[in-house]
């Protein structure tokens, strides 16, 4: 008899009637719960010079003194929301980026990526600037290149060219190098331990290696420095989400995915709390470990999580709420708090304001380009007869995956 450990196991089938994992889709959700309550119910409140600046306008007071009752209360738990929310969105992502490398041929991946996720980011940028234009842009900012730049992720750090910070972009930067991991290890990286143990070690080898640079923006050799080092403790958590997904196919057997899962959240750990980019609090680093322990009890008891309206509504709108959020949202409770409106009714109406925002962009950018990258993808992919992409393409296969990059 063949034991369970001997062979893949696929922890939680797509559902044959959506073509997705709910479950992976209810997390996404409340992955996008965390990250907003986190920035706008929390961080606005009690770190006001900080938000002052991406909200371009004055703080309305120091620090955390007139912060809210209810900002008082996130304050006093002794957990990050918002790294909460960073660690499930990367350990979504690294769990169904590695279903779509065995759907599509490299060319099709990197042209369904690229279209996946660029188009939205651009457009949400530019609300982003445009925001920045209507609070009188008062550190001078806006240029037709900085813009232009600016709208590609870490495009600004590769040229040394300064671009208007949204927050946000940090978290992108990480996707898209994960983008470049995929592309050259390719589909060995969910069906090899060898290859994850080979991503591991580099990044491992590049923070030991590369120094921190004493200039990042505005010099192309230290942005580049700077991008290396700022992945390096984020892309052992998505490998976590690419062995677990090399089990469900059955590429991995469990015993040997668990083993690769549990060695690569130990490199994390130990990278995060070393990384000279940005040293984490403990408060973060347990953050994440919680949201490892969630996102694999997810994908174990996948089978009876079903999703919810709410849930639903949330992850579709994750991605374009994800990019205008913070600046928008910033910028709406700054001049709302100015003018002495309640703090609670301030959030409500920021919280409306991001909504709307983000579900125009979703229906009018983030779906068309979806689709027409979709149909790229699958073209370039055809000549690709392999047995792989053929099974892939096969009714009942998941969804192409969404881009799920977070900040905290």
């Amino acid at each position: 008899m063949t034991s369970s450990w001997d062979v893949g196991v696929p922890a939680a089938p797509a559902s044959p009637s959506s073509g997705r994992f709910e479950w992976a889709n209810v997390l996404r959700g409340v992955a996008s719960v965390a990250v907003l309550v986190f920035h706008l119910g929390f961080i606005f409140w009690v770190a006001q010079d900080a938000a002052a600046g991406l909200a371009r306008h004055a703080p309305a007071y120091t620090g955390d003194e007139g912060a809210p009752a209810f900002a008082r209360v996130f304050q006093a738990v002794p957990f990050d929301l918002g790294g909460f929310g960073v660690a499930l969105f990367f350990l979504i992502s690294g769990f169904v980026i590695a279903i779509s490398l065995n759907r599509y041929s490299r060319a099709g991946f990197l042209v369904g990526r690229a279209m996946r996720l660029l188009p939205t980011y651009a457009a949400g940028y530019l609300v982003t600037c445009l925001v920045i234009a209507v609070m009188s842009d008062p550190a001078g900012e806006l240029s037709l290149r900085s813009v232009l730049v600016g709208a590609v992720p870490g495009l600004g750090l590769v040229l040394g060219v300064p671009v208007p910070g949204d927050g946000i972009v940090w978290t992108l930067i990480i996707e898209l190098m994960f983008y470049g991991v995929c592309l050259v290890a390719y589909r060995s990286i969910s069906r090899r331990v060898l290859s994850l143990a080979l991503v591991a070690a580099a990044c491992v080898a590049v923070q030991l290696v590369v120094p921190m640079p004493a200039v990042i923006v505005g010099s192309s050799k230290g942005g580049i420095a700077y991008l290396l080092l700022l992945a390096c403790p984020f892309l052992p958590v998505m490998l976590v989400g690419v062995a677990l997904s090399g089990i469900r196919s059955g590429h991995l057997s469990l015993r040997t995915g668990l083993v690769a899962a549990a060695g690569l959240v130990a490199v994390h750990a130990t990278l995060l709390a070393t990384s000279p980019v940005m040293p984490p609090s403990v408060e973060y680093q347990v953050s994440f470990g919680v949201a490892i322990l969630v996102f694999g009890a997810f994908w174990w008891f996948g089978r009876r999580v079903h999703a919810h309206r709410v849930t639903t509504f949330l992850a579709d709108l994750s991605y374009p709420l994800y990019v205008v959020h913070p600046v928008l949202g910033y910028a709406t409770l700054a001049v709302l708090t100015a003018r002495h409106v309640p703090a609670l009714v301030s959030l409500a109406v920021a919280l409306l304001v991001v909504l709307v925002a983000s579900w125009v962009l979703h229906h009018v950018v983030e779906v068309p380009t979806h689709r027409w990258g979709r149909r790229w993808a699958r073209r370039l992919s055809a000549r690709d007869a392999s047995p792989a992409v053929v099974s892939a393409a096969a009714p009942g296969a998941i969804e192409d995956p969404e881009p799920t990059p977070v900040s905290s």
